[in-house]
C-alpha cells in the first residue's frame, strides 16, 4: 500500500478512534498507520505522524465544524492544543444505531415517517415497489418555533430516501443526483393531487444509517438537502422518545 495522505489518515483515526478518554493524536496516528501499513518500520511510521499530524489535525477538526453546521452528530472531539489529543464523545446513541442497521429497510423507512410524525408532521411511507426512489412524505411539516402559527397552505412538505447500508458503505453524490431527480417529479406528482400548493415549501430529504462521502456532503450542502447519517438519524430516534418503538420491530439482518 502506498505511503496514505494526511486525508486518507484522518478517515482511519475517524474510523478506529473508541475510547472515551483522552488520546494523544499522535499516538493513534500511529496506530491506525501501523495496522495497514504493516511492511513499515516503527521508525518509519513515527516519521510519517511527525510530518503529518498537524494537517490531520486541521482535516480532523474542519471535519467536526462541518458536522455542527450541518446538524449532524460528531463521533469525535478534538482540543485546540499545538499537540492535540481526541476522543469519541460519550453517550453517543451507538445501540439505537445498531438497531436501526438490522431492521429491515421497509421498516427503516416506517421509522423515518414516525420521526417526522413526532416533529408535528402528517407522514406516511411510499408504496413498496415502484416507489420512484422517494420512501416516506409528510406533509402539514412546521417549521416555525413551537407556540407560533402558520397558515396550513404554508407549512412544509418533506419527500425523503433512505438507506440501510453498513458502517462502511457510504452513500454518494450519484446517489444523491438520483434521489433529487425523482424527489422532483414526487413534488410534481403531489400537486398534481392538490396535496402540495404551488409555493409550498418542499424539503428534500435523505437519511441513512451509514454515512456520507465528502463529495455527497458537498453537494447536499449546495443544493440544500436535509440529510442525515446514522448517529444523527439515531439521535433523532432517541430525542424524539422513538426508541421502544424501533425496539419492537424485529431484526432482519
Amino acid at each position: 500500500m502506498a505511503i496514505p495522505s494526511s486525508q486518507v489518515a484522518a478517515v482511519w483515526v475517524r474510523e478506529d478512534l473508541d475510547s472515551p478518554d483522552w488520546i494523544p493524536l499522535k499516538e493513534i496516528i500511529f496506530q491506525v498507520v501501523k495496522k495497514r501499513l504493516v511492511t513499515k518500520t516503527d521508525d518509519e511510521i513515527w516519521e510519517y505522524v511527525e510530518t503529518n499530524f498537524e494537517y490531520v489535525a486541521e482535516y480532523l477538526r474542519v471535519a467536526a465544524s462541518e458536522c455542527v453546521s450541518d446538524g449532524a452528530i460528531s463521533a469525535y472531539e478534538i482540543d485546540n492544543e499545538q499537540s492535540p489529543y481526541v476522543r469519541t464523545l460519550p453517550s453517543l446513541p451507538t445501540s439505537i444505531l445498531s438497531k436501526l442497521r438490522r431492521i429491515d429497510p421497509f421498516a427503516l423507512e416506517g421509522v423515518c415517517a414516525q420521526l417526522l410524525g413526532a416533529l408535528g408532521a402528517d407522514s406516511n411511507v411510499t408504496q413498496r415497489t415502484n416507489d420512484g426512489g422517494v420512501d416516506f412524505v409528510a406533509v402539514n411539516f412546521k417549521i416555525v418555533p413551537g407556540g407560533l402559527t402558520v397558515p396550513l397552505a404554508c407549512k412544509a412538505a418533506v419527500i425523503g430516501q433512505t438507506k440501510r447500508y453498513k458502517e462502511k458503505n457510504s452513500i454518494t453524490e450519484t446517489k444523491i443526483r438520483e434521489f433529487v431527480g425523482a424527489a422532483i417529479l414526487k413534488k410534481h406528482e403531489l400537486m398534481m393531487q392538490e396535496k402540495l400548493g404551488p409555493l409550498t415549501p418542499v424539503v428534500f430529504a435523505f437519511w441513512t444509517t451509514s454515512d456520507f462521502d465528502p463529495n455527497a456532503k458537498r453537494f447536499a450542502r449546495d443544493v440544500g438537502l436535509w440529510y442525515m447519517d446514522g448517529l444523527t438519524l439515531a439521535s433523532y430516534v432517541s430525542g424524539l422518545g422513538l426508541e421502544n418503538y424501533l425496539i419492537s420491530l424485529p431484526d432482519n439482518p
